[in-house]
C-alpha cells in the first residue's frame, strides 16, 4: 500500500485511554515517537516481555491501533532482535516525520 499524507497522520496520531501502549513497568505510551523514544531506555527485561522470538507486542500495537501493517510486518520479521526493532520504528518515524 503507497504511504499517502493521511495514512501517514493516521499511523502518527496519538492514542487515548485503552487504545495506548501499557508497557509492563508501568509506561504508558501513546504513539511511535514515544514508543520509540522509550524503547531506548526500556530495561531488557521489560523489552523481552513485550518482544522476542514468540511474540512482539509492539508490532500488534502498531498494527491494531495505529494501522501501520508495513512496520508490524518488519517488527515480526525481526524476531524480538532489539537493535533491529529500535532501528526500523526510528526510521519509519522519520519517514513519517516528513508528512507534517
Amino acid at each position: 500500500m503507497r504511504l499517502t499524507e493521511k495514512k501517514a497522520h493516521d499511523i502518527m496520531r496519538r492514542a487515548e485511554g485503552a487504545e495506548q501502549f501499557f508497557s509492563k513497568d508501568g509506561v504508558v505510551f501513546a504513539g511511535l515517537t514515544e514508543l520509540s523514544d522509550g524503547i531506548k531506555t526500556m530495561t531488557q527485561d521489560v523489552f523481552n516481555f513485550h518482544c522476542n522470538s514468540q511474540k512482539c507486542d509492539f508490532a500488534s500495537w502498531i498494527a491494531d491501533i495505529l494501522h501501520d501493517d508495513v512496520l508490524a510486518g518488519t517488527l515480526v520479521k525481526a524476531k524480538g532482535v532489539r537493535k533491529t526493532i529500535e532501528s526500523h520504528i526510528a526510521k519509519r518515524v522519520d519517514q513519517l516525520a516528513k508528512y507534517k
